[in-house]
Formats: C-alpha cells, structure tokens, sequence
C-alpha cells in the first residue's frame, strides 16, 4: 500500500505542475484528448515516467486536475473559453486590418491567410469563419461598438 500512495503523491505533482500548460493548450484551442495528447508530445513535455503521451494519460491528467468529469472534458464550456481567448488573441489583429480598409469578411480572410494566420484548428481562414470572429468580438467587446444615431 504504502507504494501506491507514493505513485498516487508523484502523479498529483506531476499534475499540478503541468496545469497552467494543460489550461493555456486548452484556451488556445486543444480541447480534445488526442489534441492535447499531440500537442504535449510536439512541445517534447515528458510525461510523469518520462514516455509519450497518449489520450489515456491525458484523460487521466484531466481528472486529476478536475477538468474532466464522469468520462467526458465539459466540451461545451472549454469550447465557448477556448474560442473566446483566440478572438481575443486576434482582435488586434483584426482591428489593424480594418483601419487598413480592409472590411468585407472575404478581403480579411484573404489576409490572414496571406499572413499564415491559421484558424483555431489550424485550417484556412474563409468568409463565414471571419464572420464568426466578428460576431464573438462584438459579443466580448460590447463597449467597442459604436452606437449609429438613425437621425444623423
């Protein structure tokens, strides 16, 4: 017994030490297990025994940081977070663009494609995925919208 207590101690700490990473891969759009799984093994992060990640040992990282419950990562919300923090990341860019004149949804995906920008699951940038950029930043940046007065 007393070993696995001591397993269970070294895989908390190891979990605990791998959360601010395992929250910043998920807010930038690594939501699924595989995903996270992938992007763990690119960056060269270990894991607690030194090996490859796999989804299990991501699934079970997840549950030790209480991120994932009863089999399933809260998909929806991580999402909504996920997709939130990217438009975030991009609205500086997105503003630059415009100041450039640069206003119609295709002209703006044409430019971030021209600049490498890819999209949150690293795909090209088309009319309707700039739309929804749009419509998000509008929704966390209400205070950015300029109100038209009809009279003038």
């Amino acid at each position: 017994m007393h070993g696995a207590s001591t397993n269970k101690r070294a895989a908390d700490s190891h979990a605990a030490a791998l959360a601010s990473t395992i929250r910043k891969l998920m807010a930038a759009g690594f939501v699924s297990q595989r995903e996270l799984a992938s992007e763990l093994n690119r960056r060269g992060i270990p894991t607690a025994l030194g090996g490859s990640w796999h989804y299990t040992t991501v699934r079970r990282m997840l549950r030790r940081l209480g991120l994932k419950t009863k089999g399933r990562i809260n998909i929806g919300r991580t999402n909504k977070q996920a997709a939130d923090a990217r438009a975030e990341a991009l609205a500086s860019t997105i503003r630059a663009l415009q100041l450039k004149g640069l206003v119609s949804f295709k002209s703006i995906a044409r430019e971030l494609n021209e600049r490498e920008i890819p999209t949150a699951r690293g795909g090209k940038w088309h009319p309707s995925s700039v739309s929804r950029l749009l419509h998000r930043l509008e929704r966390l940046e209400p205070s950015s919208r300029t109100a038209v007065d009809p009279e003038e």
